[in-house]
């Protein structure tokens, strides 16, 4: 059972629309902001809280709020609500009318090399807009990319930065995150660079192409 329901009000400015699903990271939701429209509401899970810095996830998401670019899902706010005397995180996003890239390839299973060439580019773009502000996505597969049509031209969003990583916190970052078939060589140790993202990347356009990874793993 989710956590918000329907027409639930949080903070006086969002209104809960409908329950899209849940992730690793917390409960999602579409919501109607109340000057800004229909916007995406992210409720982290109290585990993900309790083994978390807060702060540091805040002052990420404060990061990602100025992150402004036409293929990365902008982040409005980060924040927080009472419920049942309960605290209770959440991040507030663009909505993307549109699927992620995994269910575009659920049902196509891989893609005609113009359109995965164009939908990378918009991936590596990015990219290169988030590590250029020293980000580290973490986390970059076929489940966090969303795709839209425009105009009847797919075009890509990085979504979910809720891995993300500053790179001045570089030497902070032990943790394995992210999906590990995606991971470079170098995540399976706990080291993340920009080029690990560049590699997920790679593995996310050899999947479009030829509709399965380059390499199994015995997970």
């Amino acid at each position: 059972m989710s956590l918000l329901n329907k027409s639930d009000t949080i903070n006086n400015t969002y209104k809960v629309k409908l329950f899209i699903g849940e992730g690793a990271f917390g409960e999602v939701y579409s919501v109607k902001h109340k000057f800004f429209g229909i916007q995406v509401l992210k409720v982290f899970k109290d585990e993900y809280v309790q083994n978390s810095d807060i702060n540091t996830v805040i002052n990420e998401a404060k990061v990602l709020s100025g992150l402004s670019h036409e293929n990365i899902v902008r982040v409005f706010e980060v924040n927080d609500f009472i419920k049942n005397n309960k605290k209770y995180y959440f991040i507030t996003m663009g909505f993307v009318h549109g699927e992620t890239l995994s269910d575009l390839l659920k049902r196509k299973i891989s893609l005609d090399a113009e359109t995965a060439v164009k939908l990378q580019i918009d991936i590596l773009k990015g990219l290169d807009k988030a590590h250029s502000n020293k980000i580290i996505h973490r986390d970059i597969c076929p489940d966090n990319i969303l795709i839209c049509h425009e105009k009847d031209i797919l075009k890509a969003f990085l979504s979910d930065f809720g891995l993300s990583q500053n790179l001045n916190q570089l030497n902070k970052i032990s943790d394995v995150a992210g999906k590990v078939k995606f991971f470079a060589p170098e995540c399976f140790t706990g080291v993340y660079l920009p080029t690990s993202d560049v590699f997920s990347s790679g593995m996310v356009f050899y999947k479009m192409l030829t509709g399965v990874l380059p390499w199994s793993y015995d997970i």
